[in-house]
């Protein structure tokens, strides 16, 4: 079974889940990103695995339950609670300071399936991959996570961008292509740094803006992009020349002379300029490998071929990102 990684929304803990899993608290509505968080199949649902995880301060400590460090295999305690409508299998563990604790929840009409059998061991074997994140490196985990996230979304842009195109939806284009662009700047600039400080820290207020968050700004973007040397004066004027554009194509369309040819022509040159600084990142990347620094610096090899188990864990980072059917990937 393909794996994929799933990081607790503090760092608590990682987990690796099927790679068909979705985590349900992200797409319901009114359910808050804490404990339980619930796991269910994408396709044909027969039931959920829920993770829980509190500090011993805030549950009554189980003296028959021994605390097991974070840094070896958790033995969990199984057990059952079942009623006439569910079944319900139930694992505690107590490791450091927090209370552990997982569920494997279906219909009880559905015990004798094929696909519970399956569900609970699946459930079973996640269990086997979690690990509770010592407190010193939770910081960290969180901000990996959130490169992940980086990752899964510029790869689903380009389901926006090849609609767009298909379409000839030129303002969506030029929309999605300058994002692109953004995020390939905004990725240099972290590799560059790496690569300057022989580091392999993820300065993350370069890939993710919270809501209540200052982001930094495109036109900032730029700027550090040349000060690196990551682009050169005569791109540097070309990003803002486009930037100015495309402000007159979403905010002053109606207002302005703006032809429609107009906004087609920008966005060719949006999409040949995303081209060229998309082979400036794989420089960089390059270079991280050939030095051993940063992110592609570990394990990375050039001109890596993804395998079929690679691109479904991306298929699930799209679906996850999307949340629509109409960009669905089939991952069995």
């Amino acid at each position: 079974m393909i794996r994929k990684h799933w990081t607790e929304p503090n760092g608590v803990f990682i987990v690796s889940i099927p790679v068909d899993w979705q985590y349900r608290n992200a797409v319901l509505n009114n359910i808050e990103e804490k404990s339980p968080y619930s796991f269910e199949a994408y396709d044909n649902s027969i039931g959920c695995f829920q993770l829980s995880c509190y500090p011993l301060s805030e549950r009554r400590i189980n003296p028959n339950f021994p605390v097991q460090k974070s840094n070896s295999k958790v033995e969990w305690l199984e057990s059952r609670m079942d009623d006439s409508k569910f079944d319900m299998y139930l694992w505690h563990a107590q490791i450091d300071d927090h209370l552990c604790m997982a569920k494997c929840i279906y219909s009880a009409t559905d015990q004798n399936h094929t696909a519970v059998e399956d569900l609970i061991k699946q459930s079973r074997e996640s269990l086997d991959t979690f690990r509770l994140i010592p407190l010193e490196d939770r910081n960290h985990a969180i901000n990996l996570n959130k490169y992940d996230n980086f990752i899964g979304s510029l790869a689903s842009s380009y389901d926006l961008r090849e609609r767009a195109m298909e379409s000839k939806s030129y303002i969506e284009i030029i929309a999605i292509v300058s994002n692109q662009i953004d995020a390939f700047l905004r990725m240099s600039i972290l590799l560059k740094k790496q690569l300057l400080e022989n580091s392999n820290e993820i300065e993350i207020k370069y890939l993710f803006q919270g809501d209540n968050e200052r982001g930094i700004i495109e036109r900032r973007i730029y700027k550090e992009a040349k000060d690196l040397e990551i682009v050169d004066q005569e791109t540097f004027e070309e990003l803002n020349d486009l930037y100015d554009l495309r402000n007159r194509v979403i905010h002053r369309y109606i207002i302005s002379h703006l032809k429609t040819v107009d906004i087609a022509d920008i966005s060719v040159k949006y999409f040949f300029l995303s081209e060229r600084i998309n082979a400036v990142l794989k420089e960089i990347e390059d270079i991280q490998i050939e030095q051993g620094i940063g992110i592609y610096g570990n394990g990375y090899t050039k001109d890596y071929e993804p395998t079929e188990n690679d691109q479904k864990i991306a298929f699930s980072m799209v679906n996850d990102k999307h949340l629509m059917k109409e960009f669905k990937r089939k991952i069995k």
